[in-house]
């Protein structure tokens, strides 16, 4: 075990108390929300989101405030990095003890301090630790972590009653827009700027929102950081977390769950497209739970059917979206051809970082529609998004006008290229929208 001293030069470099600290472009929303979270003293703080969203400097942008704005002392704050390699080989609750003494030995002895725990799922059992430092220590904790489980399977346990939990995305397309500098809240603002966000919108439907790939100017480095990313994604949040012995089986399911984006697609379908490749015979069971495991570390998301019947959700398909059309990029094998599915998937990305995962479906009856928002028990949105209108009008106006009947609403909306417009048919009338238009004008991240 490294030495409390040891410990002490390990953390300065990333602490505010020991060095300048780079935070990187506020994302204010995000700030608001985790203000208002981490106010009750009582409970940790548990911030999630697939890698490289921005978790880290999210975290650091929060002491920074508390620090600027609310005059804690630089001491007062404490930022652990659990996949510091000087740290990788003790990960243990002993050593998340001695980081604490060793903070409290040599930095703040006694005083109220914020402690955020980054990637905290890489120490087991870290629940149990965190809620008894709470009840002993005048202390708020905040930890990270790129796996959904932080919030269903350790956090439901120990610390029920006793965390809140906030989820962060890679940019949506209004903060990319606010990384390039180009600052559009206001219509006015959209209407001058329009040539210049369908420009952007471009860059953002081909490389996706990952701040550390929207901030590089050169194409050949976004790839490679893409690419990086995938692999530590899965090999990381997938692979070692969930002791995945088939390793070239898992990465081949997420490969091709990527390839099916803005798809239907059954456990058995992926089960016989391993087969075909692996040469033998594979159990859905692995695929199912390789599925939920890339679900979980926010890699695809499985969007299933609206249906108040349980056996229907099942008999059902899914729909595979994508965390990020950068990956998409980098990984499909058919990228440029899938322009439609590649708005469809922005289109998806927004819904579920506005509305939650558990609100979007897809509607199946005659005919399909590409997604049902939920709010509370019902029914509040329909949404088609098409690129090419004018060759799909017809069918599009039809399967929307069918979920409108058949949720009883008065309103639908079509997602397209840069047709715009509104069409009455009866009672039922239909928005249609650029895509640049309707992430912006329906945005609150």
């Amino acid at each position: 075990m490294l030495k409390k001293n040891e410990i002490i030069e390990v953390l300065s470099d990333s602490n505010f108390w020991g060095k300048r600290q780079e935070t990187g472009i506020e994302r204010e929303e995000y700030l608001k929300r985790m203000e208002r979270l981490a106010k009750p003293r009582d409970f940790s703080l548990s911030i999630i989101g697939v890698r490289r969203a921005g978790k880290t400097f999210l975290a650091k942008q929060f002491l920074k405030r508390k620090i600027n704005d609310e005059g804690l002392k630089p001491e007062q704050t404490l930022y652990v990095n659990l996949e510091e390699p000087k740290f990788h080989p003790y990960l243990s609750l002993e050593l998340l003890d001695e980081i604490y003494k060793a903070y409290r030995t040599f930095v703040n002895r006694e005083e109220f301090a914020v402690m955020v725990l980054d990637e905290i799922q890489n120490v087991e059992n870290w629940e149990k630790w965190v809620r008894a430092l709470m009840e002993k220590e005048n202390v708020k904790v905040i930890v990270t972590g790129s796996t959904s489980s932080l919030l269903k399977r350790e956090v439901s346990t120990v610390l029920t009653g006793r965390n809140l939990t906030l989820e962060i995305f890679p940019l949506s397309f209004s903060e990319f827009l606010k990384f390039k500098g180009l600052y559009v809240k206001k219509p006015l603002n959209m209407i001058k700027n329009k040539e210049r966000i369908e420009i952007y919108l471009w860059e953002y439907l081909t490389f996706g929102g990952f701040p550390r790939v929207v901030l590089e100017e050169d194409e050949f480095l976004k790839k490679e950081i893409l690419k990086e990313l995938f692999e530590g994604i899965v090999m990381r949040d997938v692979v070692f977390r969930h002791q995945f012995r088939e390793i070239n089986g898992v990465k081949i399911i997420a490969e091709l769950a990527i390839n099916s984006f803005s798809s239907l697609k059954s456990i058995n379908s992926f089960k016989n497209d391993l087969s075909g490749i692996l040469k033998k015979n594979v159990s859905p069971n692995f695929v199912g739970e390789v599925l939920n495991a890339l679900e979980e570390s926010y890699l695809i998301f499985q969007i299933p059917p609206f249906s108040p019947k349980i056996k229907d959700i099942k008999k059902h398909p899914k729909k595979i979206y994508v965390i990020d059309n950068g990956l998409i990029n980098v990984i499909s094998l058919s990228f440029s051809k899938n322009i439609g599915r590649l708005a469809e998937n922005l289109v998806a990305l927004h819904l579920i970082r506005k509305y939650g995962k558990d609100n979007i479906f897809y509607y199946k009856g005659k005919r399909e529609v590409d997604f049902v928002v939920k709010k509370g028990l019902r029914v509040e949105k329909v949404i088609q998004v098409t690129w090419d209108f004018e060759k799909s009008y017809e069918r599009e106006i039809e399967a929307l006008l069918e979920a409108l009947n058949s949720f009883n609403l008065k309103e639908g909306i079509i997602v397209t290229e840069k047709q715009k417009g509104e069409e009455t048919y009866g009672d039922k009338k239909i928005k249609i929208l650029p895509l640049w238009e309707f992430l912006l004008l329906d945005s609150e991240i």
